[in-house]
């Protein structure tokens, strides 16, 4: 088996601790956008059904 030269096992593990912080910063869009979707729905009437805002106006 040939080996191969030193830089490219520090490319490697350079490439591999981009990958893991890539990964984790994903992770907390992800959950954040979760936040912002769950908080979103909240504000949603209580039966679940989404309410136009257009037709509140028109209603009052």
């Amino acid at each position: 088996m040939r080996k191969f030269p030193k830089f490219i096992y520090g490319e490697e593990k350079t490439l591999e601790r981009t990958r893991k912080i890539l990964t984790e910063k994903i992770a907390q869009l992800n959950s954040a956008i979760d936040d912002v979707s769950a908080q979103l729905h909240g504000d949603d009437a209580p039966n679940g059904a989404a309410v136009n805002s257009d037709e509140v106006g028109a209603s009052m």
